[in-house]
């Protein structure tokens, strides 16, 4: 996208204010990959220039450097990582071998690939052995070895620097990120790199308001059921009065907030409050109230705060318990007003299935509209296949399982085993307890 394009972007975030961001998950358990540790945070200095506030920053990679082996890397948390990978890591070769042979693997990734930097093998004779690994992994690892070098350089990242309200007359463009991201002028963000970083925080603001908003990209030709479409006209028919409100004032009197529930949240209760505008913006007119629920959910500005007011019309709230513990302190609830979402919730995963069957149980009563997402196609159909078998004759479904226009651009590796990988909200689907029961007469 063109730097040049769009108005002025308003509502600065420099580098030096971003907040750190950790969130701690593995591969291989019901919890999702999603790493977002020390996502803004730069190391000690190797050099140092003036940021647009007049502050010297401290710059320890150059844009054209960007590469370096994670055991060489001038960033701290790069040579961690690495250590991390080479301690708790195997051989991608080895585990092939010793599979077959019935043995677990056993050899550590001492060996750093030169390509991509990442500790993936035990030696060179297996790293050469690897044709997988220089197929299909070895340039999403360099990718990601630049990316995450690019995070923590210490230079100010502009691409952070947001639009705020956008103006009536111009109509956003929600069919995928690059449509998006110039209809709503985001004017900072020039190259692949710059999408990849801000598509991993905006997903799930974007991710709501591409569903609730008047010109989703999911309409009855992609995806939307007949049953999807009632609910979601409930849901526009309220966004509507909003929107009319602001003329009439008996109507600005009456109004009862969009309610949006982001069950187990982790991640996305994690990020600075201030992201969540986006939603607001893509809603304008609406009060926003978003509900983050699940016993890993923390504030991300104060952990004793359990409310955040961002703005007039957007506030946050924070339920550090199970939802079907919880559900009376937010009933009643209307399909009109409320909708659920689940990031990458693992319901198919067998540790997590259990723990997710009342939660399901309770939201099919609510009779409201439900969205959940998967980090990658196995992912998420493992997760269709356990809502269909555990209540597949109390539910509609409202939006079939495909992919998300609004998933990020960046894959995250896991650290025991490179070549499991996640992208945050990969895919989506919708669906919502029956609402008719319907009996065939012989």
């Amino acid at each position: 996208m063109s730097a040049n394009r769009g108005i002025l972007t308003a509502g600065r975030w420099p580098a030096h204010r971003m907040r750190t961001l950790a969130v701690q998950t593995t591969f291989g358990s019901g919890r999702r990959a999603i790493s977002l540790k020390s996502l803004f945070t730069p190391s000690p200095p190797s050099d140092m220039v003036h940021g647009s506030s007049g502050k010297k920053q401290r710059i320890l990679v150059q844009p054209h450097d960007l590469f370096h082996p994670l055991s060489k890397s001038p960033v701290k948390e790069m040579r961690e990582k690495g250590a991390l990978i080479q301690q708790h890591g195997c051989c991608t070769t080895c585990v092939t071998e010793t599979t077959a042979m019935g043995k677990p693997a056993t050899r550590e990734p001492t060996f750093e690939c030169p390509d991509c930097g990442y500790p993936t093998h035990c030696s060179p004779t297996h790293w050469k052995q690897d044709t997988t690994h220089h197929d299909e992994l070895c340039g999403h690892l360099r990718e990601a070895n630049e990316d995450e070098h690019d995070l923590r350089s210490g230079r100010t990242l502009r691409e952070f620097e947001f639009p705020s309200a956008q103006l009536p007359e111009i109509v956003v463009n929600l069919s995928s990120w690059d449509s998006f991201l110039y209809t709503r002028s985001f004017t900072n963000i020039n190259s692949n790199r710059a999408m990849r970083h801000v598509s991993k925080v905006l997903t799930y603001p974007v991710t709501i308001g591409s569903v609730l908003h008047q010109f989703s990209p999911f309409v009855l030709s992609s995806g939307l059921t007949p049953e999807g479409l009632k609910s979601m006209t409930a849901l526009r028919t309220t966004i509507k009065e909003h929107d009319l409100a602001r003329s009439e004032k008996e109507l600005a009197m009456q109004q009862m907030p969009l309610r949006v529930f982001v069950l187990g949240a982790r991640a996305e209760a994690m990020l600075p409050p201030h992201l969540y505008l986006q939603l607001a913006y893509l809603l304008p007119n609406s009060p926003v109230h978003v509900y983050f629920v699940g016993p890993e959910c923390i504030p991300a500005a104060d952990e004793a705060r359990s409310t955040i007011v961002v703005s007039s019309r957007l506030v946050l709230k924070y339920h550090k318990s199970y939802f079907h513990d919880a559900i009376w302190n937010f009933a009643p609830f209307d399909p009109y007003t409320d909708v659920f979402f689940m990031f990458s919730p693992g319901i198919g995963h067998p540790r997590a299935r259990p723990g997710w069957q009342p939660t399901v149980e309770k939201l099919l009563e609510t009779k409201c509209a439900v969205f959940a997402t998967g980090f990658h196609e196995r992912d998420m159909q493992s997760d269709v296949r356990a809502l269909r078998e555990d209540f597949g004759d109390k539910m509609d479904w409202l939006l079939e399982p495909r992919e998300n226009p609004f998933s990020s651009l960046k894959r995250d590796f896991g650290i025991r085993n490179l070549r499991e990988w996640a992208i945050s909200n990969w895919g989506i689907y919708g669906f919502r307890g029956k609402r008719y029961e319907v009996q065939r007469q012989e």
